[in-house]
Order: structure tokens, then sequence, then C-alpha cells
């Protein structure tokens, strides 16, 4: 009985197919958990035309076991370091508001053209056989992982570490910049400037004594107000109102004693 020359198709499906030299080589041996699980992720992806179209947004990575944004992006640039995907097209969003996913080919794979999404065909280039040795594969980990803090612009120190606020950090129209003794600028555009001193005059005000001995309360004695009534039960005379004497505050028949 001979060979049904029609094209072979699996009766389970597609499969995830990983060449024994790229699972053999030192690029896959620097791979860490996550970063084989990116990688069979994106060839889950992967058809026989659409190489090139690859994508790994993390809702799809929460279901390959990669639940965190960082893990994954930290695993995508290892596979990208050590040559087993390269990126096709940047991700980013369009003036419309439109985001775009990033796109990656596999690099032991033919890429084909994808004239929609601005991507070139060209044959399989094999970039992580450049990696020589494991030790070698893990620094060009350590590489594009470094190169991702060093991102933005510089930043000029304009005071020292232990100076939270100085002179520096203050604009030209602040009138006390660094304390007493400072420069004051007089001409129009800054050219002669004129130091002047603060006369002592302006300088804080001492607290004034308190009267009072510290922690003692002050002492309350009560004087008859003279409402007219005689003390009940002693038959006494109704008692004349004194007049109030310097040091005396008289409160509703109590006075504080100075």
């Amino acid at each position: 009985m001979g060979r049904d020359k029609a094209k072979f198709r699996d009766p389970r499906g597609h499969s995830l197919r990983v060449y024994a030299d790229v699972y053999d080589s030192h690029a896959w041996a620097a791979l860490g958990p996550f970063d084989v699980l990116a990688y069979l992720a994106l060839l889950r992806e992967l058809r026989g035309f659409n190489n090139g179209d690859l994508s790994l947004p993390l809702s799809r990575a929460k279901r390959c076991g990669i639940g965190h944004h960082v893990t994954l992006a930290r695993a995508l640039r290892a596979l990208c370091a050590v040559g087993l995907i390269a990126i096709t097209r940047k991700g980013g969003c369009t003036k419309g508001g439109q985001r775009l996913p990033t796109l990656y080919r596999l690099t032991d794979r033919e890429c084909f053209e994808v004239p929609a999404k601005h991507i070139e065909a060209r044959p399989a280039t094999d970039e992580w056989k450049r990696t020589t040795s494991r030790e070698h594969g893990l620094s060009l980990i350590a590489d594009a992982e470094a190169k991702t803090k060093t991102l933005g612009h510089p930043v000029t120190d304009t005071t020292s570490p232990s100076v939270l606020v100085g002179p520096k950090t203050r604009t030209r129209r602040d009138t006390w910049n660094d304390g007493l003794g400072h420069a004051v600028t007089m001409a129009e555009k800054g050219a002669k400037p004129m130091p002047a001193r603060v006369s002592g005059e302006f300088g804080p005000a001492p607290e004034k004594p308190s009267h009072r001995t510290p922690d003692v309360p002050p002492l309350y004695v009560a004087i008859p107000t003279g409402d007219g009534e005689g003390v009940k039960g002693k038959g006494r005379a109704p008692t004349k109102p004194r007049a109030a004497r310097a040091g005396h505050l008289k409160t509703e028949g109590l006075s504080a004693v100075a």
C-alpha cells in the first residue's frame, strides 16, 4: 500500500515544535522558567505563514503562567537578548489613541511578508547561534536588563544629597534665600548686585517672661459679691462689696490673684 501524497494533517490539531538544535543550544540553557513559558506562548501562535506577526499581550500570558507585566517584559527581553526571537515592529499608541502590540518573529524560521503591518520577508537569521556558552547568554540578558535602568535624560544635581533645600533650588525673586547677609540685587538687570545686611530689628523677638511660676496653677480667692442676703442661721448683717484691689480680677464671685 503506497503512502498518500496528500499533505499530512495531525488529527489532534496544532502542535508546538521546538527543534533539537534550539533545545540543546547555549541560548536555551541561559533561559529562566518564565522565559521558556514566553517562548512557548509565542510558538503557540505560530502558523505556517505568520512568523513575524507574533505578539504576547498580558491577557494571553496569564493563561500561560506569567501573571505580571514586569515578568513578561523581562522574559521577552531575555529572549531577544539571546537571539531566539527578534522584534519586527515596536508597539505603542497611535495618534488616534489605538494601542498597538509589539510584534516578534522566531529567528530559526522563515519570516513572511505582511504588507498591512509593514513586515518584510526574510530568511531565518539564527541569532541564537551567536551565544557561545550559558555564561555568555546570562551576561547578554544582564546587559539587556541594565540598559532598561539607564533610560531617560540625565538630571543635573543642584545640591549635595545631604542638603534638602538650598540657594540653588530657589528662584531669584525669593526675598530670604540664605538668611541674614544675603545679596540683594539693586540693578535692573542684575549687573551690579549690592550686598545689604538686615538690621537686628528684624531678628526674632525674645519671648516675654511669664508672670507665673512654671507648672504652678493660679490661686483663686473667694470674695463675697454683696448680694444683700445674710448668712443663713447666723443672723449677720449683709456685707458690703469690697472694691477690687490691684492685682485682682473679678469673675462671677471669684478673683484670681496674680
